[in-house]
């Protein structure tokens, strides 16, 4: 599952951010340590696979693969929601220059609501959270976005992921 040294990290540096932007919601500050300790790895960040057996790498494959089979279906919108608040907070830069933040803060925000509703509805604890992700996702992908930029260095070449990379494993270790 997530490593503690990773989970501490980010939970210290996600409260610190959240604490210069006047945030005061402690579950949501978990759920994003979580979220970014899990997402470390490259492997979690593409996890769902089409039936085939398929990498799916993109919203809108996942997306497809979350209309057919319903039982996968808030599975797959969950790791919507988490995959798209990810790349729009950290990545924001990347996926701005894709032309994709416009479509991703809006299928991110869809995706969580729909978790919500799948808990609601089914009676689950925490779904809260979900809705509280989804009505404020664009405010959460930037406090993501500071900081990123508060507490990593902007990356210089065209590849993001490996200079973030690279920048954790030196904070980690």
């Amino acid at each position: 599952m997530r490593s503690s040294k990773l989970y501490r990290f980010f939970y210290r540096t996600v409260r610190r951010s959240f604490y210069d932007l006047k945030i005061k919601e402690p579950k949501i500050t978990n759920y994003m340590a979580i979220l970014l300790s899990e997402f470390a790895r490259t492997d979690n960040l593409y996890r769902i696979r089409n039936v085939q057996g398929e990498r799916l790498t993109t919203v809108v494959e996942m997306l497809l693969e979350a209309s057919s089979p319903f039982y996968r279906e808030r599975e797959i919108k969950k790791h919507i929601g988490d995959y798209t608040l990810f790349m729009t907070g950290i990545f924001r830069e990347y996926i701005e220059r894709q032309s994709f933040l416009k479509f991703y803060l809006d299928e991110g925000k869809r995706a969580y609501f729909s978790v919500f509703n799948f808990d609601r509805f089914g009676y689950m604890p925490g779904s809260y959270l979900f809705f509280e992700l989804a009505k404020d996702f664009e405010f959460y992908s930037g406090a993501l976005n500071y900081m990123k930029r508060t507490f990593f260095k902007e990356s210089t070449g065209p590849e993001p992921f490996t200079d973030f990379s690279y920048q954790l494993s030196k904070y980690i270790h």
